[in-house]
């Protein structure tokens, strides 16, 4: 019997994860099938029968756009589940229902409720593999909420699409964010494909809403969308309005709504984030079509209460610290863009780390126009780069290695000098590393090493 939070742990790790980079088991010819999360679904009572959900899928902004539903939703009384990965701090974050993230108790109680449909999913359909690490989370979540009796369930796609675990929901609508080459050895190696793959989600008579982005991504999705028959709308950016806002220490990017003209104060800033609020917008009038009651009184107020942890975050004053979770050459030099934007810093020191498959000297060159020099520290994941080796690669002069994030933010900081700012970025692991060191509160699990 699983008896505390650990061993709760212990048992999801127990299986192929491949977030943590530890490859499918021996005994699970086909990673990824929907079939026996069905199935696992199924011993578990079917708690998506007659639930009320929006789907997500992208490579990059689905975090943020879900953030952004779910803030409204809320703002509209309802009660919202939300279903995300991966977590900056505890894996308890992945599981939400309005804003707050399942406690220590109820994770491990619900870890121990569903093993028993686990092993027996595995024992009736030996054929088919054994489940993941992240379908297991999966049916927790589709079970926590039909438990706690949510209005709406927003639903992040982990990776993909069409065969990701989450697409056994019926959703009210869908979208697909920005797309970019991730995953190939599993998406494929071109947009075409990967496009494809993500546009899986779209269902027959449910709206599809697709990011502005180039043709050879939006192409293969509206031709999948017509395949079966979902009517698609395509989201452009939302228009900024007037400079950035500050309140209670966070920016807010002044933006207009595109059919309203309402202003919005966005609890999210970056050039980027106005095209995913234009997704979320878009989103929120297609659930508000279909009954599902998300006013503008409730967007306008929740995007301007939106706090979506590690996207151009502000952790400290004086200097002022920020964290962002850009892990891309591209989402790197969004971030980059947005400090003078934002933050009225056109140069600081940064606080660097990666995951050992990033393009870390393209990271690097990404950071030239803003960085005054690097601290590089190993983040606290299996796949993390260490510090001195991370260095190394990265040949710069002007490049420094800390111990610990707390080492390397205590170097930033001195050596960040007026009218500059620190940023922290490279990976989520980064993010979260740099937020704890920053004092900024958090529960932590252990490191999956030293759990499993």
């Amino acid at each position: 019997m699983l008896s505390t939070y650990a061993e709760a742990l212990r048992y999801l790790y127990g299986f192929s994860d491949l977030e943590r980079g530890t490859g499918m088991h021996d005994k699970s010819p086909a990673p990824y099938r929907l079939s026996r999360v069905r199935r696992l679904l199924d011993r578990l009572g079917d708690p998506i029968r007659d639930g009320c959900y929006v789907h997500v899928a992208g490579s990059k902004g689905k975090g943020s756009v879900c953030a952004l539903v779910a803030s409204a939703a809320e703002a509209a009384g309802l009660r919202v589940g939300f279903y995300t990965q991966p977590h900056l701090h505890t894996f308890r974050e992945r599981i939400q229902v309005d804003g707050t993230s399942i406690g220590s108790a109820a994770f491990t109680a619900l870890t121990e409720e569903v093993r028993p449909a686990v092993e027996a999913t595995h024992a009736g359909a030996a054929q088919e593999g054994l489940l993941t690490t992240f379908e297991i989370a999966t049916a927790m979540a589709l079970l926590y909420f039909k438990r706690e009796d949510v209005d709406l369930g927003v639903i992040e796609v982990g990776m993909g699409g069409g065969w990701d675990a989450t697409n056994v929901i019926s959703p009210r609508a869908t979208a697909i964010t920005s797309l970019a080459l991730e995953h190939t050895q599993i998406l494929g190696d071109s947009i075409e494909l990967i496009a494809r793959e993500k546009a899986g989600i779209a269902k027959a008579g449910v709206p599809l809403i697709l990011a502005r982005q180039d043709a050879a991504a939006m192409d293969p999705v509206a031709a999948v969308a017509a395949r079966v028959g979902a009517p698609g709308t395509v989201a452009e950016p939302l228009t900024p309005h007037g400079a950035t806002l500050w309140r209670d220490g966070r920016p807010r990017m002044l933006v207009h709504a595109p059919d309203t003209g309402d202003t919005l104060a966005l609890g999210l800033v970056g050039a980027h984030q106005r095209l995913n609020a234009g997704v979320a917008y878009a989103l929120c009038r297609a659930l508000a079509a279909r009954d599902v009651p998300i006013g503008r009184d409730a967007i306008r107020a929740g995007f301007g209460a939106v706090h979506w942890p590690a996207r151009l975050e502000v952790v400290a004053d004086s200097p002022v610290v920020v964290v962002d979770g850009a892990h891309t050459p591209e989402s790197v030099a969004l971030a980059v863009e947005a400090m003078p934007a934002h933050f009225a810093a056109q140069r600081g020191p940064v606080i660097f780390g990666a995951l050992r498959d990033k393009k870390v000297e393209a990271m690097a060159l990404a950071l030239q126009p803003f960085a005054t020099r690097l601290i590089v520290f190993r983040p606290g994941h299996p796949r993390g780069w260490d510090a001195r080796q991370l260095a190394d690669k990265l040949r710069a002069a002007n490049v420094s290695v800390a111990s610990d994030p707390t080492a390397a933010l205590e170097s930033a900081r001195a050596a960040c000098r007026p009218g500059e700012a620190v940023l922290a970025l490279g990976s989520l692991a980064v993010a979260a590393d740099i937020r704890a060191a920053a004092g900024v509160p958090c529960e932590r699990d252990p490191s999956p090493a030293k759990v499993v």
